[in-house]
């Protein structure tokens, strides 16, 4: 009887222990420590992490059948308007959307109804400044760079985004469709491809002893940015939004149909999207959390790595929902990478 007794008791801390997690799928340096202790704190549930190092990476794992106990998934806005990705998640009730009246109507309405707006920033340019000749300001510095940043370049591992900054250099927007715009900003990326040293996020490459101290340039996610001053040995970085602009990128949180803890997930949420709570993800880690600008403090105002100044926001672009569908982009940045 003791014997089965003490089974039962195990059995029923496992069951427990099981109901009181999170399993989060998310970038790496994406989610302050103090928040996650905080939300542990306030409500008794663990939450665990897990990572991607690249949008690519996280949709080959979800499409290939993604291990049962994730929960919620960190997730661009754009990646939302695909049909295959609606299917995994959860619709959320516009109250639970739109609870907080700081949060930004057109993030929310960007993360579509399956999910809460997170981060959001630019991508731009970090070099240093000690390596250059002259001050880099446009991407065709990197695109058709000088010869002291050959060999020494790292852009980013992502169909849409590696595209894109080729056709803002070229002077196109990043939502087209014309094959000839796109063809255009192929060429630009062929023609760079032998100075590029690695196509990897920023971060993994300064993590990397064998490639960091050979970095001279950087496409970078603005947040990502302060990873890199944090991680490099040297103090010269330093962040641009080029003239021709930026592609604007915004993160959500979606809940999974198959998610076990699906309380617990929409409690995570809530807490997160506290204006407070944000806050204080955003600033500890580098990002800017998608909350009304009247919401935000002037240290990340007038930031220019968090919070672009208005003649680069008017010339940077957020991606329409079809530029998903667009197939060439795919078969552009696999040649590119192959």
């Amino acid at each position: 009887m003791i014997r089965w007794f003490s089974a039962l008791l195990l059995l029923w801390a496992g069951v427990a222990q099981a109901q009181d997690e999170l399993v989060i799928y998310t970038w790496e340096h994406y989610l302050a420590p103090e928040v996650k202790s905080r939300f542990e704190q306030e409500t008794g549930i663990h939450v665990k992490e897990v990572n991607y190092d690249s949008d690519e990476a996280r949709n080959r794992l979800l499409s290939g059948g993604y291990p049962p106990e994730f929960d919620i998934v960190f997730i661009d806005s754009l990646s939302l308007h695909d049909p295959v990705w609606q299917e995994l998640f959860i619709p959320i009730p516009e109250s639970a959307r739109v609870r907080s009246d700081a949060i930004e109507p057109m993030f929310s309405s960007r993360c579509t109804n399956l999910a809460v707006p997170y981060m959001w920033g630019s991508i731009g340019i970090a070099y240093r400044s000690s390596l250059v000749t002259r001050p880099i300001t446009q991407w065709k510095q990197i695109l058709q760079p000088e010869a002291v940043l050959s060999g020494r370049i790292v852009m980013v591992d992502d169909t849409y985004d590696l595209v894109s900054v080729a056709l803002k250099a070229a002077g196109f927007s990043i939502n087209t469709h014309s094959r000839d715009e796109l063809m255009a900003a192929y060429q630009l990326l062929r023609q760079q491809q032998p100075h590029v040293a690695e196509y990897q996020l920023s971060f993994a490459a300064i993590a990397n002893s064998e490639v960091r101290e050979k970095i001279a340039a950087m496409m970078v996610y603005s947040g990502d940015f302060n990873i890199v001053r944090q991680e490099s040995e040297h103090n010269d970085w330093v962040y641009v939004v080029p003239e021709e602009g930026s592609p604007l990128w915004l993160d959500c949180m979606t809940i999974l149909k198959s998610s076990r803890h699906q309380n617990n997930a929409r409690r995570f949420i809530s807490f997160i999207s506290r204006p407070e709570i944000a806050l204080l993800n955003g600033k500890t880690m580098g990002f800017t959390p998608a909350l009304k600008a009247d919401f935000l403090p002037d240290s990340i105002r007038s930031n220019p790595v968090s919070y672009p100044p208005p003649e680069q926001l008017r010339r940077s672009e957020f991606y329409n929902p079809d530029v998903s569908s667009n197939e060439l982009r795919t078969t552009i940045y696999f040649s590119v990478l192959k």
